[in-house]
């Protein structure tokens, strides 16, 4: 007989009067014959499991439903496996072929979004928890079976189990990425998981929001057994069989080795040491929630459990509170919205790509594609850039296969879809042509020419990776101009996250999608933007970093300015990315930006200066900073006699004069790009320049940024600098009309 339903009877109860059956739509609940309970999470046609109030409901009444059964003390309940649902029996699945996976992705972010009080915050952990608890209350042995996301509450969920068994598939993610929210596990993870596995792992893991692929799971003693997908199911029972012979509930458990010293220890004083050193520098001291986490774990060796739980709940309240958990989860949304820009109509998989210039951009994204399954060809007109690439491609991989993130095979097939050649042949095969070629018009219009005569096919995707000049102009003159299309990644293309996707005059919605499709695939947000000088980006960028240069010739010392920066949350001042950038490249991209814009975007002399004294940065040795960024670099000389020709006082600006005169020209132009129509809505201006030129992730982006500081505040005090320092200051009307409006 089985068994499906729950009561919310009390265990004493339902040994008297077994509980009438109660239906689940979120969760489902089997009882066998044999005394094997099997309770899945989620239905088979769901795609993502979440853990909103209605599951955790379900859930609950099914634990009841467990408990109640097992409070019958016949002994019919022998063991429970949790697992998520059931792929192959969705509608129209292949048994043979079946889909994704899924355990739990963790609460519904939706939740995290809407609570607003602490006390709220507090509640909803510790109703989570109490759920979970219940699994840990039944004396049978409980074994977590988890094959695809286990993420946030799902692994919390998985640690209230006595056993985790995982399988070794490519959709499988173990982690606790809370921080990422702004907010703290707070259904018993950093209790459970410190005590699992030690301090020091368990900080690592939940300080830094780290996702673990199925092997490092094991290796970490996160989970207890790793096999094949295929036998998910029969291992979960032969290890609940296992306990249930042997009268266990859990398998026994002990720390060893550093493990123990770093937690059980006066010793562990050192792992918290290092933990608040590092928390205390860089990005990570604007952030409040990895400092609460730290507290909760170092709790869940110093406190009695219970009062462990609690401080956890009251830290999961505090943090989903505050600003920065408003700011962190709107920015999740966003990515979650540029997400389905891939799946609109038209949108094709690319299978084939042929990617043109062996230079820094170009084999970062031909090696990009490949590791993410497309079979490419990079082409240039020298052999030596090519090997280079290929270097660097096995480079990337041999660190991925020494951090055991990828099989030595896996990574020889990355290497087998890379092929590279000085002859372009025919391309007649080809799905994506992209070049990355020298920032020369002329130069693009003829590769592209010349890439239609070799063969390409009328629908593949014909793209440039320029990041300055004019889509619609390169469509001019090739047949079937409504495939050319801008696809602008950003320097390293295998670590920046954003993708400007730039539609020319005669770009079709077809080419777009297609575009968005690959960039999400790639592991990038793809952000739509229409043709324009500088599209988004670096229009953006352009006056920040003029300003920057114009602050050095007025007297500020680079590392004030850069400190002002850091201090504001960017992950680098302007002029240390002045030097990452290249003098050469700044001073290219603003002649453009003048060109386009006179009135307001004037190179500043010293970009042009640096270049004819070859002080262009790191590319050449050094600019305003020495090799690596440290120590004066050669530009310093370049600098100094610009200050003398000007005949002027140094005045070494204060920090507010600074963030006013970087920060305030940045938010009016990205709202001049949005009433020009670069972009759809503020929130591509929110991901473009947090994902682009890294503004910081806690504001939750530039529009969010502007409002909170005051858009009257911000329009006063450009009309000041403007009244002062120039016209380049005065706002647009825009910004005018908003800071009226409020």
């Amino acid at each position: 007989m089985s068994t499906t339903g729950s009561s919310a009877a009390t265990p004493t109860a339902a040994a008297k009067v077994p509980a009438a059956p109660l239906a689940l739509e979120r969760v489902q609940l089997t009882i066998g014959d044999d005394g094997m309970a099997v309770l899945r999470l989620g239905r088979a046609d769901e795609g993502m499991v979440t853990l909103t109030v209605e599951r955790i409901a379900e859930l609950d009444a099914a634990c009841d439903r467990l408990l109640s059964h097992e409070a019958l003390g016949d002994g019919s309940l022998r063991a429970v496996i949790v697992t998520g649902p059931d792929p192959t029996a969705a509608p129209g699945a292949d048994a043979r072929r079946p889909g994704a996976a899924m355990f739990c992705a963790g609460a519904d972010v939706n939740l995290i979004r809407e609570v607003t009080d602490p006390q709220d915050g507090e509640a909803a952990a510790v109703r989570g928890r109490s759920v979970f608890e219940k699994l840990r209350r039944l004396r049978a042995p409980v074994i977590a079976a988890i094959e695809g996301p286990c993420l946030g509450g799902g692994l919390e969920l998985a640690l209230f189990c006595d056993l985790r068994v995982v399988a070794d598939a490519p959709g499988t993610q173990l982690g606790l990425p809370e921080v990422k929210l702004g907010i703290v596990p707070g259904f018993g993870g950093t209790q459970n998981l410190t005590r699992l596995i030690g301090l020091p792992k368990a900080l690592d893991l939940i300080l830094n929001g780290k996702l673990l692929r199925p092997k490092q799971a094991l290796r970490s003693g996160v989970i207890d057994r790793l096999v094949p997908r295929s036998k998910l199911l029969t291992a979960a029972r032969e290890e609940a069989l296992k306990l249930a012979g042997d009268g266990r509930k859990a398998p026994p458990r002990r720390l060893r080795g550093q493990a123990f010293w770093l937690s059980r220890t006066p010793l562990r004083a050192l792992a918290v040491r290092a933990a608040r050193k590092a928390l205390a520098k860089g990005q990570a001291r604007f952030y409040p929630a990895p400092g609460e986490a730290l507290r909760c774990c170092l709790a869940a060796l110093t406190m009695p459990v219970a009062q462990g739980f609690a401080v956890e709940a009251k830290a999961l309240g505090a943090m989903i509170a505050t600003d920065v958990s408003k700011a962190l989860v709107h920015l999740f949304f966003l990515t979650e919205r540029q997400k389905r820009l891939g799946k609109q109509d038209g949108a094709r998989d690319v299978q084939r790509a042929f990617v043109l210039g062996g230079g820094v951009m170009g084999a970062g994204i031909a090696g990009l594609l490949a590791q993410k399954g497309t079979a490419t060809r990079l082409c240039d007109v020298a052999m030596a850039p090519l090997q280079r690439a290929k270097q660097r491609l096995q480079a990337t991989l041999d660190k991925q296969t020494k951090r055991r993130r990828m099989e030595r095979h896996e990574a020889q097939a990355v290497q087998d879809r890379f092929a590279v050649s000085t002859e372009a042949g025919s391309l007649r095969d080809t799905d994506l042509w992209l070049e990355a070629v020298v920032e020369d018009l002329a130069v693009k219009q003829k590769v592209m020419q010349d890439a239609v005569a070799r063969g390409l096919p009328d629908d593949a995707l014909l793209a440039t990776n320029t990041s300055s000049l004019s889509v619609t102009a390169m469509q001019q003159g090739v047949p079937h101009p409504e495939r050319v299309i801008g696809v602008h990644f950003f320097n390293p293309p295998e670590k920046m996250p954003l993708v400007e996707v730039i539609r020319g005059r005669d770009t079709d919605d077809a080419a777009v999608a297609t575009a968005c499709r690959l960039a999400v695939r790639l592991g990038k947000f793809p952000v739509v933007v229409r043709d324009s000088a500088g599209f988004l980006v670096n229009r953006c960028l352009a006056p920040y970093v003029n300003e920057a240069a114009r602050l050095l010739l007025e007297g500020s010392s680079p590392e004030s300015i850069d400190a002002a920066m850091l201090d504001f949350g960017m992950p680098m001042g302007p002029c240390r990315l002045l030097d990452e950038i290249g003098f050469d490249v700044a001073a290219k991209v603003s002649e453009v930006m003048h060109g386009a814009f006179p009135e307001r975007m004037q190179p500043c002399e010293l970009f042009a200066a640096m270049v004819e004294a070859k002080a262009l940065g790191q590319k050449s040795g050094g600019g305003l900073f020495g090799a690596n960024g440290k120590g004066d670099g050669p530009g310093r000389a370049v600098l100094a006699a610009l200050r003398r020709s000007r005949g002027t006082p140094a005045r070494q600006a204060s920090r507010s004069e600074l963030l006013q005169r970087l920060v305030y020209p940045l938010v009016d132009e990205a709202f001049r790009c949005l009433d020009e129509g670069l972009v759809e809505h503020e929130h591509d201006l929110d991901l473009g320049l947090v994902m682009g030129i890294g503004f910081p992730p806690f504001t939750g982006g530039i529009t969010r940024f502007a409002r909170r500081e005051g858009l009257a505040t911000i329009v006063a005090r450009l009309d000041e600098l403007a009244r002062g320092l120039g016209t380049r200051f005065r706002p647009c009307d825009g910004l005018r009309r908003r800071a009226i409006d409020g």
